[in-house]
């Protein structure tokens, strides 16, 4: 099983088990074998870049855990952020557009860049629900039909819409399919048979399985998807999908 959306460090609104031994071990509790981890202690920084220092030092330490550093194209070191994923060899980069101020029809050079460096690009559309925010620091989610719609214009690019709530992935499931190359993580498809509508919908060759862990509990996160789904389905969410995406076969 492969954990697509971890995450190690400090939450202001929520108390979290944020130490990398302690993100690693719930992931691997609930049974993954691989645990794609990125800092949340960049978010608020103003560049994230500086926080991959430790995400990197954690994969290299543990062979289960495989960096995702976050990545902020209005910083202007973000070249070398893109340049470093490379060397290091970031599976994927992390973008957080809510966070970083960057829209969606202004991102087209900074998604070739991706592309050429041959690098996935996961876009986070949420990290936190907006009703648990503080409010005097609530962050609106992305629209996650402009993350499918960048997708759309550059095909040749694998996007991965993250952090969506399961409606907006199922509005979005036709457009999803149409692309060679666009996914969507379950970290936050809750709700009682979320994911067995996405299958139904097509996307079981689609989806990512993601714990969102710390922030939420893996083992809920993976209740949902063996609970409502066969055998086959269930293995391509948690796992071939993830690694034929990320090229660990």
């Amino acid at each position: 099983m492969i954990d697509t959306c971890t995450w190690m460090g400090h939450w202001g609104s929520l108390a979290v088990p944020g130490e990398p031994d302690e993100v690693v071990d719930m992931a691997v509790g609930a049974g993954a074998t691989h645990v794609v981890l990125s800092s949340l202690n960049g978010v608020w920084a103003h560049s994230p870049h500086p926080a991959n220092d430790a995400v990197y030092d954690v994969a290299e330490a543990d062979a289960r855990v495989l960096p995702a550093p976050v990545i902020d194209p209005t910083v202007t070191t973000w070249e070398e952020e893109l340049q470093r994923s490379v060397e290091r060899a970031a599976p994927l980069v992390r973008w957080l557009p809510a966070y970083a101020g960057f829209e969606m029809n202004a991102a087209d050079d900074w998604v070739r860049a991706i592309g050429q460096a041959d690098r996935v690009l996961w876009v986070q559309t949420r990290l936190e629900d907006p009703r648990r925010q503080h409010p005097r620091a609530v962050v609106p989610d992305v629209n996650a039909t402009e993350v499918v719609e960048l997708a759309c214009r550059h095909p040749e690019v694998a996007i991965v819409l993250g952090g969506a709530p399961w409606k907006a992935v199922l509005d979005l499931a036709p457009k999803i399919l149409s692309l060679p190359r666009c996914y969507a993580d379950t970290s936050q498809v809750d709700g009682m048979d979320s994911v067995m509508r996405l299958v139904d919908a097509g996307l079981a060759s689609r989806l990512l399985y993601g714990s969102h862990a710390p922030l939420f509990m893996p083992l809920a996160a993976l209740a949902r998807v063996i609970i409502d789904l066969e055998a086959g389905p269930a293995h391509l969410i948690l796992h071939d999908n993830a690694s034929s995406l990320f090229r660990l076969d």
